[in-house]
């Protein structure tokens, strides 16, 4: 059964039935009026007959109380003396909640078609009173129009035109029911970061390839001053991006957080971060309360996010956040395809960046009148790392045997390092260096180990490594997607070998050979014997004869040369 059939099967029989809680300031009003009448009838003690009779009197004399006269005027008029028996009873059976107007005009239809209406109606695609109308009219109900788009209407609202079922239970809870106010005034500057990312709204151009590609930015806002301690601009959310910022924010400030109330992502809920060893958390002793999924409103940075895009993200024309114009993100990516547009460049967002968080941080506080936001984090009370070369990286245990520790497959060693065999260390490495650094599990420092062997298929840089693994991972997909429509199109082409060779087999002979009798044939059949010529001319006169020859044409072949020539 649909989920609005259930909450409606359970709603009251009457719901124009009020009560004081849920009635409104006006029905108050009214029923506080009629109560002063119903007491005054009541106290006098001589029946309400007569003490409705005296009431009666003394308003038409003037001499009623103040306060009689002007609930009689509240009220509209005296009521009458079955009004007022109606009321003494109702105040006697319900109190105050017995005197509210209960008007419920026109008792409400019930239809045949009702039950299969709400199915219809909310439902995830959000169907038109016209297209709920024509499919009840489809299945042989007797419906119109107006009657569904009333019987709708006057459900409760959570089964109206704007209920979860069709707009979404999330959307639902977060723009139409009630929720709490927070207020940080009671948390001191630097006690709590909010830390998440945010994919930025605007295109820019890769700093590698130049294409185009939104970057994510990874933010650390001090819950206390709203001031942003801590920001990493990457091209994904990761786990190293999320520990630059942390750490670059305890690096400049020199101040660790007691808390963090962070995003329940991969980039802060991982090993690196999370282990009770090696992890960061656990190395500076800062408690983690991880959010909520799907719940952002209980971030503040959220709302630093939205307010960063209407300052930055607008300024540029690659814009893509809400309320862009959809067919110029199109053309503009287009022209970036073929060459004839630029697209801005990674620095220039982090100087536009850098430009919004000075203009933000000396803005007042939205909860402390009179002061920025950098006027309230310079109060904070610093709680310094305690480290003297302060370099906060990446960390992981490894295990040492014969004098070598293995990292992400590589191999390193140092001197003495066998004196820890079978042994479990910490491991703090760099991005873009060939040695790490081994400490205790306790936090104490050892030594540094190099890298022991290298070889051309490995680079010894993790992020050669990191690309490369993804190129190879795209060539894969490229490969698998083209093998898969080869595959598809081989289907369409599939060639019926049984049909072939019924066509290209032996034909059977129809016809015997047989030899064709050939007749003789004597060549001297065919002589052609000319007809005498009606003139005959001799050699003599033909070449010396010059008018003839010019006046005349001979054919030489059917010349009978009679006389020879001398």
């Amino acid at each position: 059964m649909h989920p609005a059939i259930q909450k409606f099967n359970k709603l009251p029989a009457n719901l124009g039935e009020k009560d004081w809680n849920n009635s409104s300031q006006k029905s108050r009003v009214i029923a506080q009026n009629r109560s002063i009448l119903v007491k005054h009838v009541l106290s006098k003690g001589i029946g309400l007959d007569k003490s409705y009779q005296q009431m009666r009197s003394d308003l038409n004399n003037g001499l009623a109380a103040p306060s009689i006269a002007n609930a009689v005027v509240q009220v509209g008029k005296l009521p009458s003396r079955a009004t007022m028996y109606n009321w003494v009873n109702a105040y006697r059976a319900n109190g105050m909640q017995g005197l509210l107007p209960q008007f419920k005009g026109k008792a409400r239809t019930h239809y045949d078609w009702q039950l299969r209406c709400l199915e219809l109606y909310h439902a995830p695609n959000s169907p038109s009173f016209a297209q709920v109308t024509d499919q009840l009219t489809s299945e042989s109900y007797s419906a119109k129009d107006f009657q569904v788009r009333r019987f709708i209407n006057d459900l409760p609202h959570e089964l109206g035109p704007q209920s979860p079922y069709r707009m979404g239970a999330k959307l639902y809870r977060e723009k139409h029911k009630d929720h709490l106010f927070r207020s940080t005034e009671n948390i001191p500057p630097g006690f709590i970061y909010n830390g998440d990312g945010h994919t930025i709204d605007v295109y820019l151009a890769h700093p590698k390839t130049g294409t185009a590609y939104r970057a994510e930015l990874t933010a650390f806002q001090d819950v206390g001053s709203r001031v942003i301690v801590g920001w990493e601009l990457c091209d994904a959310e990761s786990a190293v991006s999320t520990l630059t910022a942390l750490t670059r924010s305890m690096r400049v400030h020199q101040h660790v957080p007691a808390m963090l109330y962070l995003d329940n992502g991969s980039g802060y809920k991982n090993k690196m971060m999370c282990d009770e060893t090696s992890g960061l958390y656990a190395r500076f002793e800062i408690d983690v309360i991880f959010a909520i999924p799907g719940n952002a409103r209980a971030k503040w940075i959220e709302r630093f996010f939205k307010h960063m895009e209407e300052r930055v993200g607008k300024r540029f024309s690659t814009f893509c956040g809400r309320g862009h114009d959809e067919r110029h993100k199109q053309l503009m990516l287009k022209e970036v395809k073929q060459g004839t547009r630029n697209l801005p460049t990674v620095d220039e967002w982090k100087t536009a960046f850098k430009e919004f968080l000075n203009h933000y941080h000396n803005s007042p506080h939205p909860e402390i009148k009179g002061k920025t936001r950098q006027q309230v984090w310079d109060e904070v009370e610093k709680v310094e790392p305690g480290l003297d070369d302060y370099s906060v990286l990446p960390r992981a245990t490894v295990n040492v045997l014969r004098g070598r520790v293995r990292l992400f497959n590589r191999v390193y060693s140092a001197d003495f390092l066998h004196q820890h065999n079978g042994k479990e260390l910490v491991a703090s490495y760099d991005e873009q260096d060939t040695s790490i650094s081994l400490y205790h599990p306790n936090g104490e420092f050892l030594m540094i180990a190099t890298l022991k062997s290298k070889t051309h298929a490995l680079p010894t840089s993790r992020v050669e490594e990191a690309s490369e693994k993804r190129l190879a991972g795209q060539v894969k997909r490229l490969n698998r997607k083209i093998a898969e429509t080869q595959a598809r199109a081989a289907i369409e082409r599939t060639i019926d070998v049984q049909a072939i060779e019924a066509v290209t087999s032996d034909i059977p002979v129809a016809i015997s050979d047989k030899p064709v009798d050939a007749p003789t044939v004597d060549i001297n059949d065919f002589v052609i014997e000319h007809d005498a010529p009606s003139q005959t001319i001799s050699p003599l006169e033909l070449l010396f004869n010059d008018e003839r020859l010019h006046d005349q044409t001979f054919d030489l072949d059917l010349l009978e040369i009679k006389h020879g020539i001398q």
